[in-house]
């Protein structure tokens, strides 16, 4: 603003005192002066003269800002706006003092105007990206267009992206970040995770590599290392670099809970409670990262067998305004297992899921591209992590079907939600037409995938269980969805349309529990492959060899509720002379044991009459030892009751009302050992009973089990294929035909 001398201003004063010039010039003389107060005054009466001056009306409002009153500042710039709307000074001004002010709403609405004056003007958008929520929206983007040498704003884009689970954008601006400062340690550190969560994990070491060269002692670059070992299944060198960090910051949240993390996937859930309960404590209020703690603690808590402790763990992390699917669905798979939970009631907890899956929208489906031929060669999809954990569930269960398809009249493609490979995975790769790693993808992107490969039935095989993709069913990528039976109940969503049963697992009353259709198969509702192993059953019953009698159970420490307590220990009491010996992950550690012995002295039963056992290498081993399998009450066993068939075990269980409770009265019929179902304790406790008690009966029942269930149903590959096959063209004949999914029985020897 171009002022004149003071004198001469004075003389010009003298000369004539009315005139707004002149005391508009005399206030740019007290300005230029350094008195900003007296100059606002001077420029009012400037205006009081001359009331449609901008210059007076900006030079005021620039004065009272100088001379901190700030409101009286904003409110002559925005008398400015609105008598000049083209000075983009003004629009500057008042954005510059509302930012100032923390009023991000206000200096947005004044930098909108700005930007339609000055589209490239890139103070204004910088402003929009620091604002809060800027970097979720385009502006930080916009910022880096201008300002392309701006590497603060570029790693903001990136943190702002990865934060909300958009790796591939997180990636493009760091990398953006890092053209212009290569040396940026946590922008290094940061990528690397990124590329890690991307399934990317020979292009994530060397950047880690970078930034722990540039700071050994970083604790960012070194919990981020960690995180990429865990994603490589190294969860103990992970926790190596997690102790480092923590004894740099001891106080680090964050580190320990990636500390917690890395003990789960050890199987350390005593040590992992005790650690993730340590993160809680340390604490910095980060809400979404204290509902991902409780749901972790959760989750260890449930491997531990404490039922309540993890429900209450799950709920609180879903009180923290946790948008997380996978803690809803880890609650939904704990609540499977909750015995006092009716089964009604767990039908509409899983059917409420969907309302809460708000970042999974369901688009209004369009398959015209979908050929309605009924009898046409179909494309199946299988989504699954499980293809993978030689022998796991998905080596047992699903490879007998994907190697028996008839690839005539369907077409597999796997979608395979994890990233560990192994002899499993690849004779799944051998008998898939195409393969797809999918675990680095978004919903969103996988969702394009399988239309793009036109898939007619996509088939889930996890249900609510770890790394599901119950949100991709939500939105409906295929015409037809599936559920394949693995998980113990319903999944809930009214978008999967049918899920397989047989008539024993899922009597006429259990089409209420279901928001799927049933297809109930005629055989069993799962088929058996036995893991590759050279042990056979023993000869003799066990106990002849040993002296002792001994009950068991191989089963996730989950099922050993109340009623499974209170059940065993009177089969124990009843068989004075008995043992029980149980095996599953974790038992051998200090915590969980104690829980386990105390539980059963509290019962009557001493601790050496229990044996406690890790896993072993081989699952089949410690099944020479045993000579009858007891079924856990409620939460009957799937795999395991499978593998103890196999060495030639029997398997003693109790019928209940929920699905999970008939695994056993789906199994045992087909090898012909219906008799050891029951529907009453008192029974089960008598064949229990009777079965240490007579060694006859307990021959007859042995007797051939290896080669009975080698010709039984539930290992007869190909006529289960068939019938899912079956099954999977009347589903599809039925949407040809525009028919809503029904329930409906496949017919031995249905084509």
């Amino acid at each position: 603003m171009a002022t004149v001398g003071s004198a001469g201003n004075r003389r010009a004063l003298v000369l004539d005192p009315s005139s707004a010039a002149a005391l508009a010039g005399w206030a740019d003389a007290l300005y230029d002066g350094g008195r900003p107060g007296l100059a606002a005054g001077w420029y009012g009466r400037a205006l009081a003269l001359n009331p449609a001056d901008p210059v007076a009306a900006f030079n005021r409002a620039a004065a009272l800002a100088d001379a901190g009153r700030t409101a009286a500042a904003l409110a002559g710039f925005a008398a400015v706006v609105r008598m000049a709307p083209l000075l983009v000074p003004a629009h500057e001004r008042l954005a510059g003092l509302r930012l100032a002010g923390g009023d991000h709403a206000g200096a947005a609405a004044a930098l909108r105007p700005l930007l339609a004056l000055v589209p490239g003007h890139a103070g204004a958008v910088k402003a929009l990206a620091s604002a809060p929520g800027g970097a979720d929206g385009p502006w930080l983007a916009r910022s880096i267009a201008l300002t392309p040498l701006d590497a603060d704003g570029a790693q903001a884009l990136g943190t702002a992206r990865h934060g909300r689970g958009d790796r591939a954008g997180a990636e493009r601006a760091y990398r953006t970040a890092l053209a212009v400062d290569p040396a940026l340690r946590a922008v290094l550190a940061n990528m690397g995770l990124a590329l890690s969560e991307l399934s990317r994990g020979e292009e994530a070491w060397p950047l880690l590599r970078r930034a722990l060269r540039l700071a050994p002692l970083d604790p960012v670059a070194l919990v981020n290392a960690g995180a990429v070992l865990q994603r490589q299944h190294r969860p103990a060198d992970a926790q190596a670099l997690y102790r480092t960090a923590l004894a740099l910051e001891p106080a680090a949240p964050l580190t320990w809970a990636a500390m917690g993390s890395a003990l789960l996937d050890r199987n350390d859930f005593t040590a992992a409670a005790v650690v993730l309960a340590r993160a809680l404590a340390v604490s910095d209020g980060d809400r979404g990262r204290d509902a991902d703690v409780w749901s972790n603690l959760g989750i260890s808590r449930f491997s531990m067998g404490e039922q309540d402790g993890a429900e209450a763990a799950f709920r609180r992390a879903l009180a923290l305004g946790s948008g997380n699917a996978a803690t809803r669905s880890n609650l939904l798979f704990c609540l499977c297992f909750n015995e006092v939970v009716d089964p009604r009631t767990l039908a509409e907890e899983h059917r409420r899921f969907e309302r809460f899956a708000a970042s999974y929208p369901a688009p209004v489906p369009s398959f015209a591209g979908h050929d309605r031929d009924p009898e046409r060669p179909l494309r199946i999809g299988y989504l699954s992590p499980d293809f993978q954990r030689y022998p796991g569930p998905g080596y047992h269960f699903l490879l007998p079907l994907f190697s028996r398809h008839d690839r005539g009249c369907f077409s597999l493609t796997a979608y395979y939600n994890d990233t560990v490979e192994d002899a499993a995975t690849a004779a799944f790769r051998e008998h898939a037409a195409r393969w797809r790693p999918v675990a680095a993808l978004s919903d969103a992107a996988l969702e394009e995938q399988i239309r793009a490969d036109a898939i007619d039935i996509l088939v889930d095989c996890d249900g609510h269980m770890a790394r599901n993709r119950m949100g991709l069913f939500t939105r409906r990528p295929a015409p037809v969805q599936v559920s394949y039976p693995l998980y113990p109940f319903s999944t809930g969503l009214s978008a999967m349309d049918y899920r397989f049963a047989d008539p024993r697992f899922a009597p006429p009353d259990h089409d209420r529990l279901h928001s799927e259709a049933l297809i109930r198969l005629p055989g069993t509702v799962l088929c058996y492959r036995p893991a590759d192993s050279t042990l056979a059953p023993p000869e003799a019953a066990p106990w002849r060899r040993a002296g002792v009698f001994t009950f068991a159970s191989f089963n996730n420490l989950a099922k050993l509720n109340e009623s499974t307590l209170d059940l065993w220990a009177a089969v124990l009491r009843a068989v004075p002379a008995a043992r029980l010996m149980l095996k599953w992950r974790g038992l051998t550690t200090a915590g969980v044991s104690r829980r386990v012995l105390d539980a059963f002295a509290a019962r009557g039963v001493a601790a050496d009459r229990l044996v406690l056992r890790p896993p072993t290498v081989d699952a089949y081993e410690d099944y020479r030892l045993v000579d009858l399998a007891l079924d856990p009450v409620f939460t009957n066993g799937g795999t395991t009751t499978c593998d103890a068939l196999w060495m030639g075990v029997p398997v003693l269980s109790l019928a209940g009302e929920a699905p999970i409770s008939r695994w056993g009265a789906s199994l045992l019929p087909a090898v012909g050992l219906g008799e050891l179902v029951v529907d009453d304790p008192r029974a089960y406790l008598a064949l229990a009973v009777r079965a240490a008690d007579d060694p006859a009966f307990l021959d007859g029942l042995r007797a051939g089990l290896r080669d009975r269930m080698r010709s039984s149903p539930l290992m007869d590959e190909a006529g289960y294929t068939r019938a899912v096959e079956a099954g999977y063209r009347q589903a599809w004949r039925r949407w040809c035909a525009g028919q809503r999914p029904q329930p409906f029985a496949v017919e031995d020897g249905a084509p």
